[in-house]
């Protein structure tokens, strides 16, 4: 579909214009609305004691052409029995003129019936429902097959408002329509079932919008402000890196940040969710941060789930209602950080994430049910504004990551981290001296540690520093070579584990010896029992 603005009356007469155009051109479509006019035809034919009888009623119940039947009710024969034809034919007169009292009025009426005829609320019922009164009140409702897909194009066209009346989105459909083509004649059958048909013709017309790649610029310009402003700093072409990753595809946006734990993974993919949709918050419309829990072995903790106990309720999930605002907005980026993904295998729970992103518009698939009874549809065509961002920590608690996940994602790696880059330095209270004294350490260590990839991360850093500058802060009489010895016991060494190489002997020989240069006798000693474990049994773990 060729871009056009539907914010302003000319791009919204121009999508409506292309709409007619298609539909028109449809040998199918044409077909269908030349049904549904001989259809309306009949139904507003009827005479009065046609109305009561049973033949309208399987007429208007049964064999209406308006939604399709896949998934629907039947409802019981004792509810359209003599008593149910003439209360029900009572209920649908003396409707109002008025546009606002009308809608309400048709809602209201279609609650009783459905009530009345599904005491206990069934899948379809509602939908059926609503098809036997856009069959009496044409003029009222189209037939847009899918409540829920026509709900998502009332947003799509409207903005964010209550679509729970259908009723009431009905009617303002067709009101956009009216607005932007003009008014349909009334008498003209055809001309009414083609308005009907209409937002059917648009929804699938709009929904086929792609966003366009975002701009680099306004990215690196929100990380150059977080450095600015002394927070983390992120190195420039990693986060050029990653914004042409998510973008180089068209429709998959998919990117996997792992590496060693507390280097930013996280904080990366936040800020640059807030950077992509100019939101700010961790969550909000566009940004969705979800921590991955272990044990998850299938979709349902992102996808939500059918209600087991029959109860006619889809258990729905933050995630997925995240998925469905970005079906709906399909011109606004809405990113999703998949926090520690490995935590659980990422090939399982985003099993139908990671099929559907492979084709275009590939359907995820959700239930099998009603979309009306579960107020969730049945499937979700995959958005190509949704941009996933996982990070990943790799240990004895996580998961690998299988090659169905990384041949979909772009991979970038964390484990260079250089200590005199903290941008926390700058602003931190402790004394000169004692500054220098713990930079230059923790710089000392990290040089011994990162051959063997035994080193730690800006968290902590950060928290070796801020331990330091309460001990300052407080007054504590620990010195400031036992306050060294004790925060780095504490934070630094419980990570050491590992086997017997080469490059494992030197980092822990080279971290001794860094120790043992400021007398940090508590520390030293415990590196000297890991060589100790070394040799002796070829392995080595700081709690054992």
């Amino acid at each position: 579909m060729v871009a056009v603005d539907l914010t302003t009356k000319e791009g919204l007469r121009e999508a409506c214009r292309e709409a007619e155009r298609r539909l028109d051109e449809s040998p199918e479509l044409v077909e269908k609305v030349a049904e549904i006019a001989r259809f309306l035809q009949e139904v507003r034919e009827a005479t009065a004691e046609e109305w009561e009888s049973e033949e309208f009623h399987e007429r208007i119940w049964e064999e209406n052409p308006l939604y399709g039947l896949e998934h629907t009710l039947q409802p019981p024969s004792e509810s359209l029995d003599e008593g149910f034809r003439q209360w029900f034919r009572d209920r649908t007169k003396g409707a109002p003129e008025a546009p606002k009292e009308r809608a309400g009025w048709l809602d209201e009426r279609m609650r009783e019936v459905t009530k009345r005829v599904w005491p206990d609320r069934q899948f379809g019922s509602a939908r059926r429902t609503t098809r036997v009164f856009a069959a009496i009140f044409p003029n009222d409702f189209t037939a847009h097959f899918s409540p829920g897909r026509k709900g998502r194009l009332y947003h799509i066209l409207s903005g964010k408002k209550d679509d729970s009346h259908d009723a009431k989105v009905n009617r303002w459909l067709l009101g956009h329509l009216e607005k932007t083509l003009g008014p349909v004649d009334r008498g003209d059958w055809r001309a009414v079932a083609r308005r009907m048909m209409l937002p059917y013709v648009q929804f699938e017309m709009l929904s086929e919008r792609r966003i366009e790649r975002p701009e680099i610029r306004p990215i690196t310009d929100h990380f150059e402000a977080i450095r600015k402003s002394g927070r983390l700093t992120f190195d420039s072409e990693m986060v050029e890196s990653l914004h042409l990753g998510l973008w180089a595809h068209e429709r998959r946006h998919f990117a996997v940040l792992t590496g060693l734990s507390g280097t930013g993974k996280t904080q990366l993919a936040i800020e640059y969710a807030k950077a992509l949709t100019g939101q700010t918050g961790e969550s909000n419309d566009q940004v969705c941060t979800i921590a991955v829990q272990p044990g998850w072995h299938d979709p349902t903790p992102l996808l939500g789930y059918v209600n087991p106990l029959g109860e006619d309720r889809y258990t729905a999930t933050e995630f997925l209602r995240f998925l469905i605002r970005a079906a709906e907005n399909r011109l606004e980026p809405h990113v999703c950080v998949l926090d520690e993904m490995n935590l659980s295998h990422p090939e399982q729970y985003l099993a139908p994430i990671l099929s559907a992103m492979e084709r275009d518009d590939g359907p995820i698939e959700l239930h099998g049910g009603d979309e009306d009874a579960y107020g969730i549809p049945a499937s979700i065509p995959y958005p190509g504004n949704l941009v996933l961002i996982g990070t990943v920590n790799m240990d004895e608690t996580t998961m690998g990551i299988s090659d169905k996940v990384l041949d979909r994602a772009f991979t970038l790696e964390f484990w260079d981290v250089d200590v005199d880059r903290w941008p926390g330095w700058a602003g931190s209270p402790l004394h000169g001296r004692d500054k220098e004294a713990v930079r230059t350490l923790l710089g000392r260590l990290m040089a011994a540690l990162s051959p063997a990839r035994l080193h730690f991360g800006w968290r902590v850093i950060e928290e070796v520093v801020r331990f330091m500058e309460q001990r300052q802060t407080l007054g504590a009489n620990l010195s400031v070579d036992d306050a060294l010895d004790r925060v780095l016991y504490a934070k630094v060494l419980p990570k050491l584990r590992g086997d017997d190489a080469p490059r494992v002997r030197d980092a822990l020989d080279a971290c001794k010896a860094a120790l043992a240069e400021r007398s940090l006798r508590r520390s030293a000693a415990k590196i000297e029992e890991l060589i100790g474990d070394l040799e002796q049994i070829g392995s080595f773990r700081f709690w054992r």
